[in-house]
């Protein structure tokens, strides 16, 4: 079942060359439009079947890192697939109830309708994701610091400010690894091989010692039976079969 959102505006539909330059191009990143007149006002129609908006995604969730790192670096592809096409970067919108997600990929709307600045609306966004983050994850802090800050920098590029989030980002991973792997180890016991072979051969001593004392019972039984005489008192010696 097709699922769309509407964005309306005053003012009577007049289709420009943008929304003939998006019908007639499938541009990676933005979502199918449809636009038209409705009663005297203008209403755009974005195709969003499958997708959810980034806004129910952290709604229910946290940002992570992996999620922002997908999304720096489609935002710079979406801002120079609208150079190519001749697109007006300021009309894409950067509302999280108008950004949509579906197996990695973000898509974005395109309102041609009313232009706003871009920078600005990202610095907005970056308020966003200071709030949304998962702080249990230092990866997904780092990055959203740091963009956090450069996008109050003033000239700023997208392009390196996203290199600067991803740097952030191996180093938060590195150190974290590093702490751990830092982290005092229980020792293993220290194996007395001396101790160990003398226990041995106490054991061994006393396992010989047994089975030799069983072995030489009956004899001795036997001998104690017929125990030599006194020199004098000798009657002979008599010894049935059955007692060997």
């Amino acid at each position: 079942m097709e699922r769309k959102i509407s964005i309306e505006s005053e003012g009577i539909y007049r289709e420009d060359y943008q929304i003939r330059m998006l019908k007639a191009n499938a541009v990676p990143g933005f979502l199918k439009i449809q636009g038209q007149g409705v009663d005297g006002m203008t209403r755009y129609d974005y195709e969003v079947s499958g997708k959810v908006s980034m806004k129910a995604m952290y709604e229910r969730g946290k940002l992570n890192s992996r999620d922002l790192e997908l999304f720096l670096h489609q935002l710079l592809a979406i801002i120079k697939e609208a150079e190519k096409y001749l697109l007006n970067i300021h009309c894409i919108l950067l509302e999280p109830e108008y950004i949509f997600y579906e197996d990695e990929t973000f898509y974005f709307c395109y309102y041609p309708a009313e232009e706003h600045d871009i920078w600005d609306a990202l610095k907005q966004l970056a308020d966003y994701f200071v709030k949304h983050a998962d702080y249990k994850e230092a990866a997904c802090v780092q990055m959203v610091f740091a963009l956090h800050k450069g996008v109050l920098e003033e000239n700023y590029s997208l392009e390196k400010l996203t290199e600067t989030c991803m740097e952030a980002a191996k180093t938060a991973t590195f150190e974290e690894w590093k702490q751990e792997k830092e982290q005092p180890q229980e020792a293993a016991p220290i194996y007395d091989r001396k101790e160990h072979d003398w226990i041995a051969e106490q054991e061994m001593a006393g396992t010989i010692m047994e089975e030799t004392e069983n072995l030489w019972t009956p004899v001795k039984r036997f001998l104690n039976r017929h125990r030599k005489p006194k020199w004098g008192d000798f009657d002979g010696l008599y010894i049935e079969e059955e007692e060997l």
